[in-house]
């Protein structure tokens, strides 16, 4: 049975932990100065106040299915959405409201283990009841992040992927 020590509480666990992005690529790309001059981020929401535009995430979970277990590999990552979307989701979250709803998102990290970009995939963003994060569901394609997404991926290429980073 493998074993992962917790990035944030040190423990030692035995399931496979959520491999997290802090911040959308958007905001990492961001100099300091404009980090605080444009933008509002919080642990699960960011806005970026650029002078033509002004840019929408929201902090969501994509599970990727494990073959042949119980569980999956979560990426915690962002998508970009509409302003009427994050109002929309920001009153629902802050009256943690048991209401599920659909949004239109895009993707908005760069996950690792893919060759092709990952940033700007269509996603489908499912809210969850109890105050979870949101759910991707990836609008059909060909990217291999979809694919796995369709068809899952094996526990071994699951632990791999979390080793590598963690």
């Amino acid at each position: 049975m493998d074993t992962f020590i917790c990035q944030n509480c040190g423990v030692e666990h035995t399931e496979l932990p959520s491999l997290a992005f802090d911040a959308p690529f958007h905001y990492d790309i961001l100099s300091l100065v404009d980090k605080e001059k444009l933008a509002e981020k919080e642990d699960d929401f960011c806005v970026i106040n650029h002078k033509d535009q002004i840019d929408y995430f929201i902090r969501v979970v994509l599970q990727i299915p494990i073959l042949d277990h119980d569980e999956t590999l979560d990426y915690g990552v962002w998508v970009s959405v509409s302003k009427e979307t994050i109002e929309d989701y920001r009153l629902m979250f802050a009256a943690k409201e048991a209401e599920e709803k659909s949004y239109f998102g895009m993707l908005c990290n760069e996950i690792a283990d893919y060759e092709t970009s990952t940033i700007g995939l269509y996603m489908q963003v499912l809210t969850q009841l109890n105050g979870y994060r949101p759910l991707l569901i990836p609008y059909e394609s060909e990217h291999s992040l979809v694919q796995d997404w369709s068809n899952g991926i094996s526990r071994d290429e699951a632990v791999r992927r979390v080793n590598s980073v963690t």
